[in-house]
């Protein structure tokens, strides 16, 4: 093969993986699965894709080794093939929304309406881990939390929080984290607790950033 040829070769099929993941039903497809496996129907529950879409959109990222599947009776069940795509797309998003200015514009406007402008890091979490007077809080469905948590974390799914108001203490102060940074969920509890007269916060990242920082540091 020579070099031009090799070349080509080498690049098309880099832009091919690359195109594979330009789609915002697969961006959000991948955020879905770096919680954990999910099923067909459980990416369409949270989506809102038809279950058409969400396979032809399922394909395209097993066709370029993104994710991968497996059958179990009647069900396909997909996971990411790999925590170094999970950090190379958490890599993209950071870099995203530092550098192209209308998606920083869009987090902090999110973020204002939400009153959760005042986000804490993973650096500023691992000193509060531990702390008597910190309660984090997972707001993610209840299933996504047995698939793996942040160490020290109380799972409270977001549609089940107005309930479990009386549990907290208004002594503490509450970090409360979900998907990631484009999440919405913790911004929601944030709202809601802070207009309650609890100390609140969100996490900025949110469990699959929590986990490669704990690979990456090992």
């Amino acid at each position: 093969m020579k070099g031009r040829e090799f070349k080509d070769a080498m690049y098309d099929g880099l832009a091919k993986m690359l195109k594979s993941i330009s789609n915002p039903a697969r961006l959000e497809i991948i955020e879905m699965l770096s919680q954990g496996e999910k099923s067909v129907e459980g990416i369409v529950q949270a989506t809102n894709l038809t279950i058409a879409n969400a396979s032809q959109h399922l394909q395209v990222l097993k066709n370029n080794n993104i994710v991968k599947s497996r059958k179990e009776k009647q069900y396909v069940y997909y996971s990411l093939v790999s925590d170094d795509f999970l950090s190379l797309y958490q890599h993209v998003i950071k870099y995203a929304v530092h550098e192209i200015a209308e998606l920083e514009k869009i987090m902090n406007r999110q973020r204002e309406d939400n009153k959760s402008l005042n986000a804490v890091n993973l650096d500023e979490l691992e000193t509060m881990i531990g702390n008597e007077n910190v309660l984090l809080l997972d707001v993610r469905p209840s299933v996504e939390f047995e698939f793996g948590h942040i160490t020290g974390a109380v799972s409270i799914p977001m549609n089940e929080l107005m309930t479990h108001l009386k549990d907290f203490s208004k002594d503490k102060e509450i970090i409360a984290y979900c998907r990631g940074p484009f999440c919405v969920l913790a911004d929601e509890a944030v709202k809601v607790l802070s207009e309650k007269g609890y100390k609140v916060r969100r996490l900025d990242e949110g469990y699959p950033e929590w986990k490669i920082k704990q690979l990456e540091s090992n």
